[in-house]
């Protein structure tokens, strides 16, 4: 494994895209994240966490990956989320053995999901072992899914193309 107070970052990373309109595109979760009623529980996650979730968190802790703040062990609604992004709305969840009985993999899918479509939250699966064999799996999906993420804000912002450029001119100024 690499060192890891080393900062993780893709080769080229695009500008960021923010502004006023940013805090528009979902409501606010601050009512429904880190309920009281989860707060022991969380604690007992955090404080017994696997090998493999000590060993993720090491890797995305302190900004790491391309500056991006993770919370382990996070709630939302009744969900617990082994590692969150705020900024990306992307949950990283770690499945071992508990999360390949008959059911699970159901129920998994029925709450990210359930995530997806209340609050834009995407979830990204690893089995434990790619903590171990393959960190740097993790870290490029991570780095892939902000990637495309700006991407998508980006041709949102992108101002539409005047129709004198089609026809040929060149208009340095748009409007929206």
């Amino acid at each position: 494994m690499a060192s890891q107070s080393a900062k993780y970052s893709a080769a080229s990373s695009p500008s960021k895209i923010e502004g006023a309109r940013g805090s528009m595109i979902a409501p606010s979760l601050d009512h429904l994240k880190n309920t009281p009623k989860l707060k022991y529980l969380r604690r007992e996650l955090r404080n017994n966490s696997t090998m493999a979730e000590k060993s993720l968190w090491n890797w995305l802790r302190c900004n790491q990956v391309e500056g991006l703040r993770f919370r382990r062990q996070f709630s939302i609604d009744q969900f617990i989320l082994d590692f969150y992004c705020p900024k990306l709305k992307l949950c990283i969840e770690l499945d071992g053995d508990y999360h390949f009985h008959v059911n699970q993999p159901l129920n998994d899918f029925k709450r990210d999901e359930f995530l997806r479509e209340k609050f834009g939250i995407h979830t990204l699966h690893f089995e434990n072992k790619i903590v171990f064999e393959q960190p740097q799996t993790i870290i490029n999906a991570i780095i892939n899914f902000k990637n495309e993420r700006d991407k998508s804000i980006a041709s949102v912002h992108t101002p539409p193309v005047s129709p004198s450029i089609l026809e040929g001119e060149l208009n340095t100024h748009f409007s929206l």
